[in-house]
Formats: structure tokens, C-alpha cells, sequence
């Protein structure tokens, strides 16, 4: 893939954006700060998708991961029906 050829988009709906996680293949944790996706200018294909997080342990120590591999620490609540409480 030639560098030219890649288009970042930032995600700012993505579901865990701001949500503490654990990396599932290390066992870090953190908080989802930012989520890219790379696309392939010629063909319009998604590349990849990364997710850049800040880590809870105060390390100052940020990392990158597929979001895939990433699972939030606290359940994510379904939407819930209008009206309900």
C-alpha cells in the first residue's frame, strides 16, 4: 500500500470512545481516547481501524490496539426502549 493512497477518518459514534477497557491480548487497561480508521483512497476499502487509549494504571504510558481486542471493563447498557425508565 502506497502511503499516499491512505485517508484517516476520525470515528467520534464509536461505542467505546471514552469507555474504560481491557486489552484483551495483554490484559492493560484504559480509557478509549480516539478512534482512526484507515481507508485506501483508490479502491474505498477500510484498511484498518485503531484505537488509541490513555492507560488507568497512571503510567503515562498510551498504546494503540484493534478495537476488536478491546473489551469494555463495565457491561455497555442496551439502548432502552422511549418512555422507560
Amino acid at each position: 500500500m502506497i502511503k499516499d493512497d491512505i485517508h484517516v477518518t476520525e470515528v467520534t459514534d464509536h461505542r467505546l470512545l471514552g469507555r474504560e477497557v481491557a486489552h484483551l491480548t495483554d490484559g492493560r487497561r484504559g480509557t478509549v481516547d480516539l478512534v482512526l480508521q484507515y481507508w485506501s483512497k483508490t479502491t474505498g476499502s477500510l484498511i484498518r481501524t485503531v484505537a488509541h487509549m490513555r492507560p488507568a494504571d497512571a503510567s503515562g504510558r498510551e498504546w494503540t490496539a484493534d478495537p476488536k481486542q478491546l473489551q469494555p471493563v463495565r457491561p455497555i447498557s442496551p439502548d432502552m426502549p422511549e418512555g422507560a425508565r
